[in-house]
């Protein structure tokens, strides 16, 4: 296995410069630096919503008085809590 086989990418490059931090070929692999983990991650996602589907839940949240994000936060959340077993 060569050394970047682990290292595969699960998107494409924005421009050039993220290409070039992307590509293996060009890490310094004979001084490798160990970072420590952060010990409060935040974990963020990309949820893409069509026009007529932010239509929908937008209104919502403004009348809760909130932005869509927490909105949407929320909503999973409480199904979560409805979800899983006791």
């Amino acid at each position: 296995m060569q050394k970047h086989d682990l290292h595969k990418t699960m998107s494409e490059p924005l421009d050039d410069e993220e290409r070039q931090l992307m590509d293996p070929d060009t890490w310094d692999w004979e001084n490798i630096m160990e970072g420590t983990p952060n010990p409060d991650p935040h974990m963020i996602f990309e949820v893409r919503l069509s026009l007529d589907e932010l239509s929908q839940i937008e209104p919502a949240a403004i009348a809760k008085g909130m932005t869509v994000i927490a909105y949407l936060k929320q909503a999973a959340l409480r199904s979560a809590r409805l979800s899983t077993p006791k």
